[in-house]
């Protein structure tokens, strides 16, 4: 095996921590080729490659969840491929694979892959190694695969470029990483104290901040970190025989908040290479997650509302009626922010059902009413898709996520959070996505449901471990915990 890049060590002496990352998972990516045309391969059999696996954080989950799919992960750290390895071993998967090795080494032997994920590597390698991972996203996928490939934009990434040189400016000649990250700090604290927060500079710096030591070190204070136009990023895609399919986030694909006139005249042009450059401009966008696919692959530019009709549904939304003298006006509101109200009947019912059953997704045609409501279903399924383009209310899937909806009479759940909760404060759910445990009681709850104990067991446990009383677990606190890990996509159904 050829030695890693010298970099590695950086990764070694401060290792990364891993995460799942939702858009990088393959039933994102199957349901956005399928709204562009593209019939993807089905994520319950397909084969992923992701360069830069660091310790598996992202990979793993999908293994866990996917039993029928075939996993291979390349990364130049020997720490985080080690861990990586070890959480696969205890885990028991056979269909996931791990190797120290940098993508410009990396041989697939013939191998194709229906999906590539590089998600926060390509702005932070060197100029050769950038060329080698679309190279191997070209080679490695399958006619029909798609590539993942995240990376820092102009024109907004032109504000943390400039705090990132002065802080190389102000870091030379310091080389140990606790002491970079120390002095880094004291800038970030400077530029941003009560002179400095009202400037650009002051604002950026006050958001690195909060970030953990190992981010800021890897993400702001890294050898390399460079931003890039959308238009030479994907003349570079072009290349080798690659072309722009989507933007793994929809929502970022959209032209919500411009002004109709404004929108006619920057976004007139058909080339969406040029309209999406335009796009980035009028949003001063700094970071995209862009999807690829071979060049020769028909593309179906306008996403069709009959589409939806075959995929299922989920939703976070919660409810509520504000005026009682119109009780048809129901407004939704997200997590995220997303807040809608809507006045439709038909949409207002789709809306509550997909609620009732989150986190699971619904197919669509059930949402709908079945069969018998064939007529409903073209209105249902445009609305949909309108949401699905403009707010966080509702999230669409080739591969329906399955957790449970509620704690049984024996919880069990994820195990690897389970793994994971050990020793950190986030954990991988089972839609892959990263969830913060909210305190150490949530924790320790998470810890003991490996399907054995019952209600009795969980409360006695808890209170040896946790200090909690049985008569304060028992009032509540026990039920609460266990609905709030089922509504985060942590147990098993």
């Amino acid at each position: 095996m050829p030695p890693p890049p010298a970099d590695a060590s950086l990764y070694d002496a401060v290792p990364y921590p891993g995460h799942a990352f939702a858009q990088t998972h393959p039933d994102r990516l199957a349901t956005l080729g399928a709204l562009f045309g593209l019939d993807g391969a089905p994520p319950a059999a397909c084969r992923v490659l992701e360069i830069g696996c660091g310790d598996g954080g992202n990979l793993l989950p999908m293994a866990l969840t996917l039993p029928d799919s075939s996993f291979v992960g390349i990364d130049p750290s020997g720490h985080a491929i080690a861990r990586a390895a070890e959480i696969a071993r205890e885990l028991g998967l056979a269909n996931v694979r791990f190797e120290q090795v940098g993508a410009q080494d990396f041989q697939t032997a013939g191998a194709s892959f229906d999906y590539v994920v590089a998600h926060g590597v390509f702005s932070w390698v060197p100029e050769p190694v950038r060329a080698q991972i679309l190279a191997l996203c070209a080679h490695a996928l399958a006619a029909n695969g798609i590539a993942y490939v995240s990376y820092n934009a102009l024109p907004g990434a032109r504000v943390p470029q400039t705090l990132r040189e002065l802080l190389a400016i102000k870091l030379q000649g310091i080389e140990e990483p606790a002491a970079r990250i120390a002095e880094a700090r004291r800038v970030l604290a400077l530029l941003s104290g009560p002179d400095g927060q009202a400037t650009l500079l002051g604002a950026e710096a006050a958001s690195l901040l909060d970030r953990p030591d190992a981010l800021l070190f890897h993400d702001v204070l890294a050898p390399v970190s460079d931003p890039f136009l959308f238009s030479e990023f994907a003349r570079r895609a072009g290349a080798h025989g690659l072309q722009y399919l989507a933007e793994a986030n929809f929502l970022e694909m959209q032209v919500g908040g411009v002004p109709e006139e404004l929108k006619r005249e920057l976004l007139a042009d058909d080339d969406v290479v040029r309209q999406e450059q335009v796009l980035d401009y009028l949003r001063v966008r700094r970071f995209r997650q862009t999807l690829l696919c071979h060049a020769q692959v028909q593309i179906d530019r306008m996403p069709r509302a009959e589409v939806i009709a075959q995929l299922a549904v989920s939703s976070p939304a919660r409810w509520s009626v504000e005026d009682p003298a119109r009780p048809g006006r129901v407004t939704f509101w997200a997590p995220g922010g997303s807040r809608m109200t809507i006045e439709n009947e038909l949409i207002v019912a789709v809306m509550q059902r997909a609620g009732e059953r989150w986190p699971a997704a619904v197919p669509v045609v059930e949402l709908a009413g079945g069969e018998a409501m064939a007529q409903a279903l073209p209105a249902v399924c445009a609305a949909l898709l309108r949401l699905y383009a403009t707010t966080n209310l509702v999230q669409l899937h080739v591969h329906p996520p399955a957790p449970a909806t509620a704690a049984g009479e024996l919880p069990l759940a994820s195990p690897l959070a389970r793994i994971q909760a050990r020793d950190q404060p986030e954990v991988a759910n089972l839609r892959h996505a990263t969830v913060a445990l909210g305190d150490e009681l949530q924790r320790r709850l998470l810890m003991l449901l490996d399907g054995t104990r019952d209600r009795p067991a969980l409360l006695a446990e808890l209170e040896a471990v946790a200090g909690a009383s049985a008569g304060e677990l028992a009032g509540g606190r026990l039920e609460a915990g266990l609905a709030r890990l089922a509504r985060s996509s942590l147990l098993v159904a």
